[in-house]
C-alpha cells in the first residue's frame, strides 16, 4: 500500500513544470564622458541654461544690499575700527613694558585685568554689528576677519611676546586688515548709489 503512494508522489514531483529562469538585469550604463569645466559651460550655454548670469546678478544684488546695511550703520563700523586700532596700539606699546618688567607675566596679567572692560566693550560693539538674518557682504566679511585676528592676538598675548616674530607678524597683519576696513568704509561712504537708500 505504501509503495503506490510513494510512486504517485514521485510521479507528481517529476511532472512539475521546471522553474522559469530569472531575467538577468541589463548591464549598467557606461558613465558619461568627463567634461572639462569649459566644455560643461559650453554645453549648458547651448542647452539654454543661464544660471551663471542669474547667480552673478543675485550676487550683485546681495552685495548691494549688504553695502546699504553697512552705510546705514557707518558710524558704528568706523567706531569699531577706531577702537580696534587703539587697542592694537595699546597692546604693542604695553608689550614692551611687560618685557622690561622684573616679572613680565605678572605685568601682563595686571594689564589684562585692567583691560577686561575695554575688551568686553569691543566684543559687544562687534556683536551689535552682526545682523542676524541679513546677507553679509564683502565689507562685513572683512570686518569679521579683522575682529577674529584681533581675538587671535588677544589669545596669544603673554609677558614675553614683545620679542617674538609671530607677535610682530600678527600686529602687522592686523594693521593691514584695519587699513583695508577703513578703505572699504570710505568707499561705501563715497558711493552715491547708496545715498538714496539710506
Amino acid at each position: 500500500m505504501r509503495r503506490p503512494l510513494t510512486l504517485a508522489l514521485l510521479v507528481l514531483v517529476a511532472c512539475e513544470a521546471p522553474a522559469e529562469p530569472r531575467p538577468t538585469p541589463p548591464p549598467p550604463a557606461p558613465p558619461p564622458a568627463a567634461m572639462s569645466p569649459a566644455e560643461l559651460a559650453e554645453a549648458r550655454r547651448k542647452a539654454g541654461f543661464k544660471d551663471d548670469d542669474f547667480a552673478a546678478e543675485n550676487a550683485l544684488t546681495r552685495e548691494h544690499g549688504a553695502r546699504v546695511q553697512v552705510k546705514a550703520h557707518l558710524g558704528d563700523y568706523r567706531q569699531l575700527a577706531r577702537d580696534l586700532k587703539r587697542s592694537v596700539q595699546d597692546i604693542e606699546q604695553s608689550s614692551k613694558r611687560w618685557a622690561r618688567a622684573s616679572d613680565p607675566q605678572r605685568a601682563y596679567r595686571r594689564w589684562r585685568e585692567g583691560r577686561a572692560r575695554q575688551t568686553a566693550q569691543l566684543t559687544e560693539q562687534h556683536r551689535a554689528l552682526q545682523r542676524e538674518g541679513t546677507d553679509t557682504g564683502s565689507t562685513q566679511a572683512l570686518v569679521e576677519r579683522t575682529f577674529r585676528q584681533w581675538e587671535d592676538l588677544q589669545n596669544d598675548l603673554g609677558g614675553d611676546v614683545a620679542g617674538q616674530a609671530r607677535f610682530a607678524s600678527l600686529i602687522a597683519e592686523l594693521r593691514a586688515s584695519l587699513a583695508a576696513v577703513e578703505d572699504a568704509l570710505d568707499e561705501i561712504d563715497r558711493d552715491e548709489d547708496l545715498r538714496d537708500e539710506r
